[in-house]
C-alpha cells in the first residue's frame, strides 16, 4: 500500500509538472492512470486530480473525456468558476444546450461576483430562449438588460420571450428599438407586419359581417368610416412586409403580400404575389 501511495503521488506530480510545462499529452497520460489507480479498487480521486485530468484533456480536444472527468470532480464537490466555463465551452461545442445550460446555471448561481458573470448570464439567457423556458428568461432578464442598448441579439431574444407571453405592448417597445440599431431585423420587421396586418384584417372582417347582417344606411355609413381606418392600417403592414420580402422572399410573406393586395383591391399586384406564394 506504501508502494502504491508513493507511486500515485510521484504520478500526480509527474502530472502536475507536464501541465505547467505545456505538456498536456503526458500530463494526462499521468492522470489517468492515477484515476484507473483509484477505479480499479472501486475508489474515486480526488476532485481536484478529475478537474486537472479533465481540463487536460479539453487541452487537447477531447471533449467528452474532458466532460466526463469534469463532471466527477464536480460531483467531488471541487468548485472552480473554470470548471463551469469549460463544462459550458466543451457542452455548447458537442451541441448538448441542456448540458450547456446547466453548466451555465451552476457558474451563475455559484458565481455571482465572478469575472464571468455577464458573459454566463447573457449566454444563460439565451440558452433559454433557445430551449423555450420563457419563464426563465424573463426572470433573468433584469441580470441583463442594461447591457442591451448596443447588443440587438439579446433584444430580438426578449422579443422572442415577449411574443410568446403575449406581452403585445413590451413587443412593440422592443420591435422599435431593435429596429433603430438594426433596421433590417427580420424578426423585429415581422411583429410590426404581422401586428398591422391583423389589426386592419380583425377589423375588416368585423365590419363586413355586421354590414352583411344588418344592410341600413347607417351600418354602411360606419362601414365606410371603419374602412378608412382599416386601410392605412393595411399599408402599414405592407410597407413591412415588403421590405421582409426584399431581404428574405420567402412564400409566407408573399401570401400576406397578395392578401394586403386583394384587400386594397389591387388584383393584379394580389394576383402576382399570390402565385409567389405557391
Amino acid at each position: 500500500m506504501i508502494i502504491q501511495s508513493c507511486a500515485v503521488n510521484q504520478l500526480t506530480n509527474e502530472g502536475e509538472s507536464a501541465y505547467q510545462n505545456g505538456n498536456y499529452e503526458a500530463a494526462l497520460n499521468a492522470w489517468d492512470q492515477v484515476i484507473e489507480e483509484y477505479e480499479n479498487k472501486g475508489e474515486r480521486a480526488s476532485g481536484e486530480i478529475y478537474y486537472k485530468a479533465g481540463m487536460a484533456a479539453w487541452k487537447l480536444e477531447k471533449p467528452k473525456k474532458a466532460r466526463n472527468y469534469l463532471q466527477k470532480a464536480e460531483y467531488m464537490e471541487y468548485f472552480s468558476p473554470k470548471l463551469y466555463t469549460t463544462l459550458a465551452e466543451i457542452n455548447k461545442n458537442l451541441d448538448n444546450l441542456s448540458k450547456e445550460m446547466e453548466a451555465l446555471e451552476g457558474y451563475h448561481k455559484k458565481y455571482p461576483q465572478g469575472d464571468k458573470i455577464r458573459a454566463m448570464t447573457s449566454r444563460l439567457f439565451e440558452t433559454y430562449v433557445e430551449s423555450e423556458n420563457w419563464k426563465k428568461a424573463a426572470e433573468l432578464w433584469p441580470e441583463i438588460k442594461n447591457k442591451t442598448r448596443s447588443d440587438a441579439d439579446l433584444l430580438e431574444g426578449y422579443l422572442t420571450v415577449n411574443k410568446n407571453l403575449e406581452n403585445d405592448s413590451l413587443c412593440d417597445k422592443l420591435a422599435g428599438q431593435i429596429l433603430e440599431m438594426e433596421p433590417k431585423n427580420e424578426n423585429a420587421l415581422e411583429w410590426y407586419a404581422k401586428k398591422y396586418f391583423w389589426e386592419a384584417e380583425d377589423l375588416y372582417v368585423k365590419e363586413m359581417k355586421a354590414y352583411k347582417n344588418n344592410r341600413t344606411t347607417s351600418q354602411y355609413d360606419r362601414l365606410l368610416k371603419k374602412l378608412d381606418e382599416v386601410y392605412p392600417t393595411f399599408q402599414k403592414s405592407l410597407e413591412y412586409f415588403l421590405k421582409l420580402y426584399e431581404t428574405n422572399p420567402k412564400p409566407e410573406y408573399a401570401k400576406f403580400i397578395g392578401n394586403i393586395y386583394k384587400r386594397l383591391q389591387k388584383e393584379d399586384k394580389a394576383e402576382y404575389y399570390h402565385e409567389k406564394a405557391k
